[in-house]
């Protein structure tokens, strides 16, 4: 009988799921220049439900956005669930959470909590820095947990 033998994983991969993980974890620390200190200068972000208003670069529309949402939900907190290669890409599952503190986005404060799945979908480019973030949610579920 043989022992198992493990293979190695696409070390390009794993240096892409590092980045983004740490990435996810400066997010959960609410170290946003950290988060932004993983991405190009050129990396754009797109918060898929907002349409227009949610793309842009990620220096200034992700920072504009994730400031406000630690701002006004000062418990923000994420879980990462999985972590896979996507063709080009890295898809992480992701559950965010927190409690309202401040009013957010025409959403006024009743101090509710939420809690929602999120897709964030990364392309890292050949320095190994993220290039472009997509980030998916059920936003009328979001809405719905807070009013």
């Amino acid at each position: 009988m043989e022992p198992i033998k493990q293979t190695l994983k696409d070390p390009l991969f794993l240096a892409w799921k590092n980045r983004c993980i740490d990435f996810m974890k400066a997010y959960q620390d609410q170290e946003i220049n950290k988060m932004l200190s993983h991405c190009a200068a050129s990396c754009e972000v797109e918060f898929i439900p907002l349409g227009d208003q949610g793309k842009g670069l990620a220096n200034e529309t992700g920072r504009a956005i994730w400031s406000s949402l630690i701002e006004c939900f000062p418990t923000i907190d994420n879980t990462v669930h999985s972590s896979v290669k996507d063709n080009s890409s890295v898809r992480c599952e992701v559950t965010i959470w927190g409690q309202q503190t401040k009013d957010f986005a025409g959403l006024v404060s009743k101090g509710k909590t939420f809690e929602e799945e999120h897709i964030f979908i990364f392309k890292v480019n050949e320095d190994g820095l993220i290039q472009k973030i997509s980030v998916d949610w059920d936003h009328e579920s979001f809405v719905r947990q807070l009013i």
